[in-house]
C-alpha cells in the first residue's frame, strides 16, 4: 500500500526551492574565489552570431580516448597519439590519424554579413530555479541579465538596452553508461520554453523581446557545452519530483534507507509536500521505522519474564511464581505525536490452585530531539495505560509495561539514531559539493499515522580561529564596486561590479564636474545620475583629471537560507591616481596633495573643505610612465601677489597641457575662507592649459624633500621622471616659460587611473602583528570572528581627526560595535599620545613606524578606513572622511569619499 507520505519509497528528503536557490547564490558568491571547484559566473565576455565550425563526428571515439588516458600513466594527447599510431596496425593507423585530425581541424566558414554578431559583455545576478509540478524532468533556471552589445562592422545592431529577466528551461535525465548513472542536462528545443522579459523601463517592445530572446537561445543551444555528470556509484538522490507552486514548492527527492532498488515508476506516488515552512524535511514510512523496532527481542524478553505474586487461599498467602508471554502484540500503531506500543501478556503459573490472569497495555512512545547534538532518541511519553487481573496488583502490572519498554526503547536507540544521523549526514555531503561551509540542522521531528517527519535548516557555518571556538555564520560577501574607463576613455564602466548572490537593481553615479579657471579646483560641482539599464556611463563633460567618480549600486542578494534580503553597497568614490610621483620612502617625509569636497562656499575655511590626502611617492617603481610633467612651485604667501609671475609664465608656455603645477604653500595657508584665498590668485588666466594644485607643506616634508633654501623657488621633473631644472628666488615669466618650452617631454593623453590599495573587497585582509600604545599585544587573525575596522591616519591631517572622532562615536555605540585599531603613519610618536587625550579616544592606537602596515595594504590616501567582515575578508574601503560625519552606517554609506 502506497505510504501518503513516502509513496512506495522508504523514505524522502524534500528541499524547498528557497534553500536550493541560497545554495545556487554560494555558487555565484564563489566567482570571487578562484579555487572554488563550482561556481556560477557574475559577469562574463562571449562572442555571439558566430557560425558553429564543421568538425567530423570524434564524440565516441573522445568518450574512448578519455577511458584509455584515465586507464594509463598521466600522458598528453600528443603523446597518447603518438603511442597509439606506434602500436595499431596499418589500417587503423589510418583510422586513428583521422579521427585525431578531428580534434585539430579548423574549417574555413564563411560569415554571412547581415546578422547579429559580436562581442557581448554580459552581467548575471545569481539565478534561482523552478521546478514545474509534478516534473521529473524539467528546471527551470531564470537570471536577471544586463549587456552591453558591441556589433562587428557591417552586420546588425540589435535592441537596447538589453535588461530583463532570462526564464530558460532545461530537461533533465540520468542515464546509464557502462557501470555508472549519468546526469544529462540540455536546454529545452521547445523556443516556447527559453523567453527574455524586458526589465520595466527599458521601453522593448514586443519584438524587441523575441529579437533578444533569439540570441539568447542561440547561446544556451549552440554556445555553450554541458558535459554530462557523473555521479557516484552510491548516490542516493537519483531523482526527482517538482511538488507545488511558487515560495512554497519543494523538490522531492526519494531514496531507500536499506540500499534496495527504487521503484520503478515510484514517482507518481509522490504527492504530498510535509515541508511546511523548513528548509528541509526528511520523512521516513512508518513501514521502515517500524522495522527498526525489534519486536521479537520485546515478545522473547517478555518470554524470559518471571512475576512472583502473592496469593491468598483460605486466609493464608502464598508467593506464586508467573511466566509471562505475549498472547496478542506488541503493536506498533502510529498516530499524530507518537507511536503506541500496544499488546496483551498473559500470566501464567504451574501452581493447581493459583489463577491464570493478564496484562492489557498501551504506551505511547515518541522521538525526541537534541538540537544541540541533534541526535534523535525514542523515549516514553507518560505512564503506561495498563488493565490487568483482578488478583494482579495495578502497580506491579504497571512497572512490568515500564520495565519491558524502557528496555525495549534502551536496545533500539542505536538504529533510531542511526538512520536519522546518516540521513543528515548524506545530506550535507551532497551540499558540500557546491558550499564547503554547508551545514544541515534539524529543528523539529513529528510523528504522523503515515511515518515520521523530521525539518531541519542549512546554513553555512565555519568554525573560530584556528579551527576552535564556536561556530561562525558565513554570511554573504560585500557588494564589490569597480569603476574602469571604457570606450577609448570616453566612457566608465561598472561592468565588474556585482552583488555576491544576487542581483544589481540600480547603479547610482556620482562625480565632481569642475569647469572655469584652472586655479579654481574647488569650485567643483556633485553631479548624479541613475540608471537601471546599463552598466556603461559616457563621460560627463565636466570630468577633467582632478574629478572624483562615484558609484554606488543598489539591489538584492539571496541568503544561504533562501531569504532575499534589500543590500547597497557605500558609495565608492575613485581618486585620480597623481599624474606626478616621486619613488622613494613614503615614510621619509609627508608628500601630499589635498583633495577636495564638492561645492565648497565662498566662506568655508579651506582646511575644513579637504576630504583627504593622496601622497605621492612610490614604494615601488610606477608600472605606468607618467602622464605629465610636473613643475612644483614654493609660493611666497607672504607677497601681494604670490602667483601672478607664475601666471605669466604659464600663459606664454606652448604645451602647458602636457605640464602640471604644485603649487606648494606655507602651514596654515588653508586656514583662511576661500573667498580670502582667492582673493590672492591671479586675475588673469587665459590659455593656461595646464591644472594647478595647491597643497601645504604638512611638517615642512616638501621643504626637506627638495632642500628649498629661500621661497620663491622653482622646480622641474620631466616626464621621464627627471628632475631637470629649478630656480630659487623671483622667477622671469620668460626665462620660466622658455625653460619649460625646453624640458617639458612630450607625454601621452591623460586618462583616469583611480587610486587603489593592494587589496580589494572580497580579497582576504594581509595578517598584521602589532602592538598598541598600551603595549597590548594584537595579531589580526586571532579577531577572526569579529568585524574589525583598520584606520590609517597622520596627525597633521584635519580630516584623519575628523575620522578619528567618527570611530569614537561608533566604538562608544555599544557591544555589537567592531573592533577599531587605528594605524598613525606619521614619524613622531609622540603626537599619537597627544591626538588621544585631545580628542578622548577609547580604541587601540598604533604607531605604525616606516608605515610597515600601511604600505602591506597600499594606503596612499589619508585617512583610508577598511572594514574587515568576521571571516577576515575585505567589505568595503573608504579613502578620506565622509560628507555626512554622522552617518549611521559604519563605512558612511552615504559618503562621497577621497
Amino acid at each position: 500500500m502506497t505510504n501518503p507520505l513516502t509513496g512506495d519509497y522508504e523514505a524522502v528528503m524534500q528541499i524547498a526551492i528557497r534553500q536550493i536557490n541560497g545554495l545556487l547564490g554560494t555558487l555565484h558568491q564563489n566567482a570571487a574565489n578562484k579555487d572554488a571547484p563550482l561556481k556560477l559566473l557574475h559577469s562574463t565576455a562571449l562572442r555571439i552570431g558566430d557560425p558553429p565550425r564543421r568538425r567530423p563526428d570524434v564524440e565516441v571515439f573522445g568518450d574512448w580516448l578519455i577511458e584509455y588516458q584515465k586507464a594509463g600513466p598521466s600522458r598528453g594527447l600528443d603523446d597518447v597519439r603518438a603511442q597509439l599510431s606506434a602500436m595499431a596496425p596499418p589500417g587503423a593507423t589510418r583510422m586513428l590519424s583521422d579521427a585525431f585530425e578531428g580534434f585539430d581541424q579548423n574549417w574555413e566558414i564563411e560569415y554571412p554579413p547581415d546578422v547579429v554578431r559580436g562581442l557581448v559583455k554580459l552581467q548575471v545576478s545569481s539565478v534561482t530555479i523552478t521546478v514545474p509540478d509534478g516534473s521529473s524532468s524539467e528546471v527551470t533556471i531564470h537570471a536577471r541579465v544586463r549587456a552591453h552589445y558591441y556589433p562587428d562592422p557591417n552586420t546588425t545592431d540589435m535592441p537596447a538596452p538589453v535588461h530583463g529577466d532570462v526564464r530558460a528551461t532545461f530537461d533533465v535525465r540520468t542515464v546509464q553508461s557502462q557501470s555508472r548513472t549519468r546526469l544529462l542536462i540540455q536546454p529545452s528545443p521547445q523556443d516556447s520554453k527559453i523567453q527574455f522579459v524586458a526589465a520595466p523601463g527599458t521601453g522593448l517592445n514586443a519584438a524587441d523581446e523575441y529579437r533578444i530572446a533569439a540570441e539568447v537561445r542561440k547561446v544556451l543551444r549552440e554556445g555553450l557545452t554541458l558535459l554530462p555528470v557523473d555521479l557516484p556509484t552510491d548516490f542516493p538522490f537519483a531523482v526527482f519530483k517538482g511538488l507545488g507552486s511558487g515560495p512554497s514548492q519543494v523538490i522531492a527527492l526519494p531514496f531507500q534507507l536499506s540500499g534496495a532498488g527504487l521503484p520503478a515508476n515510484g514517482l507518481p506516488s509522490l504527492m504530498q509536500s510535509f515541508i511546511g515552512s523548513s528548509g528541509f524535511a526528511l520523512a521516513v514510512g512508518k513501514e521502515y521505522v517500524s522495522g527498526l523496532i525489534d519486536i521479537e527481542a520485546i515478545r522473547e524478553a517478555i518470554k524470559n519474564r518471571q512475576v512472583v505474586l502473592r496469593i491468598g487461599r483460605w486466609g493464608v498467602y502464598y508467593d506464586v511464581t508467573y511466566h509471562l508471554r505475549f498472547s496478542s502484540g506488541p503493536t506498533l500503531t502510529f498516530k499524530n505525536g507518537g507511536i503506541e506500543i500496544s499488546g496483551r501478556v498473559e500470566a501464567e503459573t504451574s501452581t493447581w490452585w493459583a489463577p491464570n490472569g493478564f496484562v492489557s497495555f498501551k504506551q505511547l512512545v515518541t522521538l525526541v530531539l537534541n538540537t544541540a547534538t541533534q541526535t534523535i532518541s525514542l523515549e516514553s511519553v507518560g505512564e503506561p495505560d495498563v488493565d490487568e487481573s483482578w488478583f494482579i496488583p495495578h502497580g506491579t502490572a504497571v512497572n512490568i509495561v515500564k520495565s519491558e519498554i524502557g528496555k525495549a526503547l534502551s536496545a533500539n536507540a542505536v538504529p533510531i539514531r542511526r538512520v536519522f544521523t546518516e540521513a543528515r549526514d548524506t545530506l550535507v555531503e551532497g551540499l558540500t559539493a557546491f558550499d564547503p561551509f554547508a551545514m544541515a540542522s534539524y529543528t523539529a521531528v513529528e510523528i504522523t499515522p503515515a511515518g515520521v517527519i523530521i525539518r531541519g535548516e542549512i546554513g553555512s557555518f565555519t568554525l573560530g580561529p584556528r579551527g576552535k571556538g564556536r561556530p561562525i555564520f558565513v554570511g554573504r560577501r560585500a557588494p564589490v564596486v569597480d569603476i574602469a574607463e571604457t570606450h577609448q576613455g570616453a566612457a566608465f564602466t561598472a561592468f565588474q561590479s556585482w552583488i555576491p548572490g544576487g542581483r544589481i537593481d540600480r547603479i547610482i553615479w556620482s562625480w565632481v564636474e569642475h569647469s572655469g579657471r584652472d586655479f579654481d579646483i574647488w569650485s567643483g560641482t556633485e553631479r548624479s545620475f541613475t540608471d537601471e539599464h546599463r552598466f556603461i556611463l559616457p563621460k560627463p563633460a565636466g570630468i577633467t583629471g582632478i574629478s572624483q567618480i562615484c558609484l554606488r549600486i543598489e539591489g538584492s542578494r539571496i541568503m544561504a537560507g533562501g531569504q532575499e534580503a534589500t543590500i547597497a553597497a557605500g558609495t565608492t568614490c575613485q581618486v585620480p591616481e597623481p599624474e606626478f610621483a616621486i619613488e622613494v620612502p613614503s615614510w621619509w617625509e609627508p608628500l601630499t596633495l589635498p583633495i577636495w569636497r564638492p561645492d565648497v562656499s565662498d566662506t568655508v575655511t579651506l582646511r575644513e573643505a579637504i576630504a583627504g590626502h593622496v601622497g605621492i611617492q612610490h614604494d615601488v617603481p610606477g608600472k605606468e610612465p607618467f602622464t605629465r610633467n610636473a613643475l612644483v612651485y614654493f609660493a611666497d604667501w607672504h607677497s601681494k601677489k604670490p602667483l601672478d609671475k607664475l601666471s605669466l609664465a604659464l600663459s606664454r608656455v606652448q604645451n602647458s597641457a602636457a605640464l602640471m603645477v604644485i603649487v606648494v604653500l606655507p602651514a596654515g595657508a588653508f586656514d583662511s575662507s576661500r573667498r580670502e584665498f582667492e582673493s590672492r590668485l591671479p586675475s588673469a588666466r587665459k590659455g593656461i592649459d595646464a591644472p594647478v594644485k595647491f597643497t601645504e607643506d604638512d611638517e615642512g616634508g616638501w621643504t626637506r624633500m627638495f632642500a628649498v633654501a629661500k621661497t620663491p623657488s622653482v622646480y622641474l621633473i620631466n616626464a621621464r621622471r627627471e628632475f631637470v631644472w629649478k630656480h630659487e628666488g623671483e622667477p622671469d615669466p620668460a626665462v620660466l616659460a622658455a625653460a619649460l618650452d625646453q624640458h617639458l617631454a612630450p607625454t601621452p593623453v591623460s586618462r583616469f587611473r583611480p587610486l587603489r590599495l593592494n587589496v580589494s573587497p572580497g580579497d582576504s585582509a594581509p595578517d598584521a602583528a602589532f602592538e598598541d600604545d598600551g603595549q597590548h599585544q594584537f595579531a589580526l587573525h586571532r579577531l577572526r570572528g569579529r568585524e574589525m575596522l583598520l584606520n590609517f591616519w597622520q596627525s597633521w591631517s584635519a580630516p584623519c581627526l575628523t575620522e578619528l572622532c567618527r570611530l569614537q562615536r561608533l566604538h562608544q555605540a555599544g557591544r555589537e560595535a567592531p573592533f577599531i585599531v587605528a594605524f598613525h603613519g606619521g614619524k613622531n610618536s609622540k603626537a599619537l599620545d597627544e591626538i588621544r587625550k585631545r580628542l578622548g579616544l577609547s580604541f587601540p592606537l598604533v604607531q605604525d613606524l616606516q608605515q610597515r602596515i600601511a604600505r602591506q595594504y597600499g594606503v596612499r590616501c589619508w585617512p583610508t578606513t577598511i572594514m574587515v567582515d568576521a571571516e577576515g575578508r575585505v567589505e568595503h574601503v573608504q579613502f578620506g572622511v565622509c560628507h555626512d560625519a554622522v552617518s549611521s552606517d559604519p563605512m558612511g554609506a552615504t559618503s562621497v569619499t577621497c
